[in-house]
């Protein structure tokens, strides 16, 4: 790590996460309890997730070509761009005017709209910039990024909305937006996907989408495995639903209990980016996926099992350090067996899956949430990653035979 941490054009996009990432997260956070709060239910909350998964499953085709066709770099910043247009209008209006519910569905359908576009592109301008043997500690080091972002986002978003309302943390997201787009002008880049296409004959944005799908289809256990791989983060974006209603109306707790365990979980997930590899080496990559798909499911069962304020902060923890875990696992794979000219598509296949997947189970959450309460969608958070485990565990060693021979 420390001889990627001394690349000056990593530092550069490590800050860049940085900032733009804590902002981010603050406003999330901030619109989840709104939503609730304002509206004494799930409804509003889940139908906004529900619509910005129907987005994201019509965009994930064309971001995906887009990611391989264009500089990455150029589309990173036009991502940093547009977040700080969206969200400087929407500051300045509560500076004179009241926030309507729509206003705070359009920013939250925004902020993942740009979040979904970001991890595919970021991934390809790694493998694109850095050497093979770097991408392990990037990976790490950038995840590490990430969860502190979130960490600093869920200390501050309590303090914030409740001494100086969403406005202000609208404003200071669009300025860290700003703050990443300054950082990553200065990192020397040079596109290597467009001096391939302008050697290489123009192929339409429908035929490299299905160039990624033979690809996926040609390797034994790739749809199993991608699939399953999903579960955890699947599963985290649920639990975003669930969580401040399951704070606010089964635990009786207030916004300091909600944002303690967004801190946690980010603090559970900054210590796995920072021992994973640790682990890795002593246990393999196969058998840490397998044991954190399991404490994760038990972690579910336990929030319902043992109903407390400090009992969910604890568990948030546990769930933060499983999902990085098995996600920087499936990053590395994907980053040393997919070749770059193809990692958008092929990502972006995943999360259409992935949204698909969310999609329907966001429209049965939504409902059974208001009816029995957040606790039944934790059990069923729980049963679908032991299935998952059970894909991964079938799908995995296919792909690490596949790896090697690819290698050798």
């Amino acid at each position: 790590m420390r001889e990627v941490l001394r690349n000056r054009q990593f530092r550069k996009l490590f800050l860049a996460n940085l900032f733009s990432g804590c902002g981010q997260g603050m406003t999330m956070i901030g619109i989840s309890w709104y939503l609730v709060e304002s509206t004494g239910s799930a409804g509003l909350l889940g139908t906004t997730m529900l619509i910005s998964s129907i987005l994201t499953l019509l965009v994930a085709p064309y971001s995906g070509t887009l990611i391989d066709r264009f500089s990455r770099k150029a589309i990173l910043q036009l991502e940093q761009l547009g977040g700080f247009v969206v969200l400087a209008c929407l500051a300045a209006w509560g500076f004179w005017g009241d926030y309507q519910p729509w206003m705070m569905v359009l920013i939250f359908l925004a902020s993942l709209l740009l979040f979904q576009l970001h991890e595919p592109t970021q991934a390809a301008f790694v493998q694109e910039t850095f050497a093979p043997k770097q991408y392990h500690a990037i990976n790490s080091l950038l995840e590490i990024e990430n969860q502190t972002a979130l960490v600093l986002a869920g200390a501050l978003a309590g303090l914030l909305l409740e001494s100086y309302g969403l406005h202000i943390v609208l404003l200071l997201n669009a300025l860290t937006y700003l703050v990443a787009f300054w950082l990553m002008t200065g990192i020397e880049y040079v596109s290597a996907i467009r001096q391939q296409t302008k050697k290489s004959h123009p192929v339409s944005w429908v035929e490299q989408f299905r160039q990624s799908w033979v690809y996926i289809k040609e390797r034994r256990g790739f749809l199993t495995f991608g699939t399953a791989a999903l579960m955890p983060f699947i599963a985290v974006m649920l639990a975003n639903l669930l969580n401040p209603v399951f704070v606010s109306q089964t635990l009786r707790e207030d916004v300091k209990i909600y944002s303690l365990g967004e801190v946690t979980y980010s603090a559970g997930a900054v210590a796995a980016g920072m021992l994973i590899l640790w682990i890795q080496r002593k246990w393999g990559a196969y058998g840490t996926m397998l044991a954190h798909y399991a404490w994760m499911a038990f972690a579910f069962i336990l929030t319902v099992a043992l109903p407390s304020g400090w009992m969910f902060i604890l568990l948030s923890a546990i769930m933060g350090w499983c999902n990085v875990s098995t996600r920087l696992i499936r990053q590395t794979m994907y980053m040393e067996m997919l070749p770059n000219r193809l990692i958008g598509r092929v990502m972006s296949f995943f999360k259409s899956v992935g949204t698909l997947m969310r999609l329907l189970l966001l429209a049965l959450f939504t409902t059974m949430t208001d009816s029995i309460g957040p606790a039944a969608g934790y059990l069923v958070l729980a049963g679908l990653l032991l299935a998952a485990m059970l894909g991964v565990a079938v799908s995995m060693p296919f792909l690490m035979r596949q790896a090697v021979a690819a290698e050798e």
